[in-house]
């Protein structure tokens, strides 16, 4: 489902940004973006919470991040994205947030792109707003990553039983419901897996999806991902199936997820 009457959406804007909001970046040696990160994300509408896990960097990440004015959630030593963004949600659920941001602290996702995802959360309250790079306006992914997402995005939507937009895109704004289920037991995998477990487990919930294109930002000038498409999408995929066979297969989870979604 994507972001459509954009009157509406405009309407809800102020109150998304008005308060309740935390923005959750993981971060692993990100010296070069994560203070430019920060002080955009401070300066969005409403001031939102900003909490930055430091995924034991060896550089200046911590430091930068503190300065730039976010709560530093330290990680002596590296335990992947999954262990970040579940500390991360715990601390924003302990201080009330509503609505939870995530982003990547490389520079792939824009700052100033947050106020249309949390609009899109506020006019469907309860389902998880996905930032979606293949979606109408987005711009060009590597071949090898865009067939890699394909793959992975076929997969989890059977186990969601539903269609999932853009599986591999960690810009998204979970509802307080669903995070606190995730934090709670329902998010058990490790590393990028645990976001594609989030979107099973959002599925499976009755949270449902919404879509907001954004931008593909892939340049020379940000550093190599951590991401490796063939590892960590094997990685997922294995993830995904082990969920599958416990359910014999799920056919009417296949056929779902093949369904075209309803018009918002």
């Amino acid at each position: 489902m994507r972001e459509q009457n954009s009157g509406r959406l405009g309407r809800q804007e102020a109150a998304a940004a008005a308060g309740g909001v935390a923005i959750v970046i993981p971060a692993f040696d990100e010296a070069a973006t994560i203070e430019t990160i920060v002080r955009a994300c401070l300066a969005l509408p409403g001031r939102p919470r900003v909490l930055v896990v430091d995924d034991g960097s060896t550089d200046e990440t911590a430091v930068l991040a503190a300065e730039a004015g976010a709560e530093l959630l330290p990680q002596a030593t590296n335990r992947g994205k999954g262990d970040s963004l579940r500390r991360g949600m715990r601390a924003a659920l302990a201080g009330g947030a509503r609505w939870i941001v995530t982003l990547d602290a490389d520079g792939q996702h824009r700052p100033e792109d947050v106020p249309r995802l949390l609009a899109a959360a506020a006019a469907w309250p309860g389902r998880l707003v996905i930032g979606a790079r293949c979606s109408a306006g987005a711009g060009p992914v590597p071949r090898a990553r865009r067939i890699a997402n394909r793959v992975a995005d076929f997969w989890i939507s059977w186990a969601a039983r539903q269609k999932v937009p853009d599986s591999q895109s960690g810009f998204r704004v979970y509802p307080a419901a669903l995070a606190a289920l995730l934090v709670q037991g329902g998010g058990q995998a490790e590393r990028f897996a645990f976001e594609s477990e989030a979107l099973i487990e959002a599925g499976r919930g009755g949270f449902g999806f919404v879509a907001v294109p954004i931008p593909a930002i892939y340049s020379p000038a940000l550093r190599p991902s951590h991401f490796r498409p063939v590892a960590d999408i094997a990685r997922i995929v294995r993830m995904v199936a082990g969920r599958l066979l416990a359910r014999g297969m799920d056919p009417v989870g296949l056929w779902q997820s093949l369904r075209r979604p309803p018009s918002q």
